[in-house]
């Protein structure tokens, strides 16, 4: 099963994919392309801007192979049928 880093997702700086923090993907690359460590699918950050954070990864299109959407998650990991290479 993947183990995601603590608050991460990967955006696209130039031609790679880059592991980020979720803070940072809200600020610095909030325009970047942004897509799920584990499946690959596209996602978004919610969330506020407060002190302590409070920032979540959202699928934009969640699937069951995904081990970070723990309400759809089936068990099995798999790339997002739209997995963004």
């Amino acid at each position: 099963m993947y183990r995601l880093p603590p608050r991460t997702c990967e955006a696209k700086v130039g031609a790679e994919w880059r592991v980020i923090s979720l803070r940072e993907a809200k600020s610095t690359y909030a325009t970047a392309l942004q897509r799920c460590p584990a499946c690959h699918g596209r996602v978004f950050v919610t969330g506020s801007y407060t002190r302590e954070g409070g920032f979540r990864l959202q699928h934009q299109r969640s699937h069951p192979g995904c081990p970070i959407t723990r309400k759809d998650y089936r068990g099995i990991s798999s790339l997002h049928p739209q997995a963004m290479t």
